[in-house]
């Protein structure tokens, strides 16, 4: 391990990946002997214990509030008495709708059918209403091309309605909410026997559920409706839970990322219900060392998460800051000040990100994950970053304009416009597992309206064609030459980048009182007979507000162009103002013009693109695009300004 943390220093990462092949073998290895011996009696000798020690646990306790306040024993963020407070006076008229939902049978996840059953039916896909199979989880086979989605499976189990359901009992009394709760419990430890069936598939999807569950107990402790023995059967399966996780890190010499960093906060979740008996101190110490380490590994010293997606950023600052909150309460002085730091610069990245109607921009992949709902307009709103996240730990300072250039982003404000350009490494070490080829794209908000934006997700295993499509360079607003990717993907490969043409770098960023200025350059086309090299400038004039957009290539001969603006949803016209010359109209800015100038043998078309803001679903919106063949060197410039 000593060897694996000194290549994780900068620039070694093809020599990392080489040697990384040593420890990933014995890793592999150890947990595939690990997985047989659980398979071939461990699982049913865990069962009896769990059972041993529920029967223990209910001949001691009366109650969970006196489980809960223990000598010895540990809390969560909050504990019961707080948790009740909270829940009481915290919720909304929309929590309580959602939970009248979920008494319905009704739950709105990743897109996929609403309908869930009371109980929910934890085996059935979202999308085909097939029930997946209990086999040995690790066994299964997660992409099929039937258009099943593994992750609406997962998603529901992730137990995500079980805190707005805690928050509207306390808000009414209402037993109803109680009951829910304990039938769903109940009904998930039948329906998913520990190592079977899709829902123990993935450690990390495992980890989260136990978070939710240690959640909703403390939120739930005081409700009369719920006694020993319901209780002694849920902390039962959070140990089963926790050790199948402890058993099952999803550790990487080099490519480990979100999956391994969630499972260290699951640890410290129940590791710090469980604090006072060996298996929780242990489950606790391992958890929070993993979020010491990670921390320092997944996260750049400017705050940007190393995965290069907006929506991973999120994911994870939210988990290392609950996680955080845990330990802090648990293991005094296990983060040290700098781990808090580089979290306080996470929320800085985050808040700079977000436009002035608290939206996320979608670069890279948004999945929509969480760790927690904590109300229930956190399912409802997943570009709304801020809710769900604790309060900062140092004062806000309104955002600005603002260079990223460790995790390669770069923001460009003034008043309620916003910009936010991609430019830089491959993210996960290289991998790009969550990137996309987006390399010098940008969004761009204006009067606080969306004009300019990404294309986002929609889809991972459910359709392994639109999940290339919506990575291609095509998905983006960028240069495209004769028809190829900025960097080599593949349907069959959806969660890699195969190589970093690109080697995209900032040549320029200032910010002065007259106007704000990015310049990027990548060479993801440079294998071309051609030898292209892209770049973008953008430029923010401050005192008009006009905003100028010129894309070179530079390179010799002739080139099959193709370069994209993908426009917010809403009408968009067009009309020619002479040779090489567009002007464009978008609905939502009606005060401002956009000319287009383009060199001769390219021409404007408005035509169809499709634009997914939630994992699972996508809506049409109009994409101009130029297209045609032009001598290298060349020039495209957008001008954007206000109408008089």
């Amino acid at each position: 391990m000593r060897v694996v943390r000194l290549l994780d220093r900068p620039g070694l990462t093809a020599l990392r990946a080489g040697l990384s092949i040593v420890p990933l073998v014995a890793h592999r290895g150890f947990h595939r002997g690990r997985r047989y011996l659980d398979e071939h009696g461990g699982f049913a000798r865990d069962g009896r214990r769990a059972s041993e020690w529920a029967a223990r646990w209910t001949s001691r306790y009366a109650s969970l509030p006196a489980w809960l306040d223990r000598p010895g024993g540990g809390s969560l963020w909050l504990s019961a008495a707080a948790g009740l407070r909270w829940a009481r006076h915290r919720a909304t008229a929309e929590d309580l709708g959602f939970a009248d939902e979920v008494l319905a049978g009704r739950l709105s996840l990743l897109g996929a059918d609403p309908e869930v059953g009371t109980p929910p039916r934890w085996l059935r896909d979202g999308y085909t209403r097939g029930d997946w199979p209990l086999l040995p989880a690790r066994r299964a086979k997660i992409v099929r091309g039937d258009g099943s989605d593994i992750r609406t499976v997962w998603e529901l189990s992730r137990c995500y309605h079980f805190v707005p359901l805690a928050r509207a009992y306390w808000r009414t009394r209402d037993s109803r909410y109680a009951d829910a709760f304990q039938l769903h419990v109940e009904s998930w430890i039948r329906d998913n026997p520990v190592g079977l069936g899709p829902n123990w598939w993935s450690p990390m999807d495992a980890a989260i559920r136990s978070c939710n569950w240690a959640l909703a107990a403390v939120l739930f402790a005081g409700a009369p409706e719920l006694g020993p023995g319901f209780w002694a059967a849920l902390l039962a399966n959070l140990r089963r839970t926790a050790r199948y996780v402890e058993r099952n890190l999803e550790w990487h010499p080099v490519y480990r990322g979100n999956h391994y960093l969630s499972n260290g906060v699951g640890l410290v979740y129940v590791g710090a219900l469980f604090r006072d008996d060996p298996d929780g101190a242990r489950w606790l110490r391992i958890g929070a060392r993993i979020l010491r380490e990670e921390m320092d590994r997944q996260v750049h010293p400017d705050g940007v998460s190393f995965e290069s997606a907006i929506g991973y950023h999120r994911l994870v600052t939210e988990f290392f800051a609950w996680g955080g909150a845990v330990c802090d309460r648990n293991l005094p002085g296990a983060l040290a000040a700098a781990y808090w730091r580089r979290l306080d610069a996470m929320f800085e990245f985050l808040d700079t990100y977000l436009d002035s109607a608290g939206r996320a921009p979608l670069l890279g992949d948004a999945d929509d994950g969480r760790l927690h709902w904590l109300c229930a307009a956190s399912g409802g709103a997943p570009r709304s970053h801020r809710i769900g996240l604790p309060g900062r730990r140092r004062p806000h300072q309104p955002a600005g304009s603002r260079a990223f250039p460790d995790g390669g982003f770069y923001i460009l404000r003034a008043g309620l416009d916003r910009c936010i350009v991609r430019c830089g490494a491959i993210g996960l070490a290289g991998a790009g597992s969550h990137d996309h080829n987006d390399q010098l794209s940008y969004e761009l908000v204006l009067g606080g309206k969306e004009v300019v934006t990404d294309s986002g997700t929609y889809a991972y295993t459910r359709d392994l064609a639109a999940r290339f499509a919506f990575r291609s360079t095509a998905a983006h607003n960028a240069i495209q030459l004769g028809g190829e990717e900025q960097n080599p993907i593949r349907a069959d490969r959806p969660w890699r980048i195969l190589a970093d043409r690109t080697r995209a770098r900032c040549l320029e960023w200032s910010v002065t009182g007259s106007s704000i200025r990015f310049t990027g350059s990548h060479s993801g086309f440079a294998h071309r007979p051609s030898e292209a090299r892209c770049s973008r400038t953008i430029v923010l004039e401050q005192p008009t507000g006009s905003w100028t957009v010129e894309d070179r290539v530079e390179g010799t001969g002739r080139e099959d162009i193709t370069w994209r603006l993908h426009c917010a949803p809403g009408p968009v016209s067009q009309r020619a103002s002479g040779a090489g010359n567009w002007r464009l109209a978008h609905s939502s800015v009606p005060d401002r013009e956009i000319e287009l100038s383009a060199p001769e043998g390219l021409s404007l078309t408005l035509e169809e693109s499709q634009w997914s803001e939630r994992y699972g679903i996508k809506v049409p919106r109009t994409v101009a695009v130029l297209r045609g063949t032009a001598m290298l060197p060349l020039s495209i410039t957008l001008v954007i300004r206000r109408i008089s």
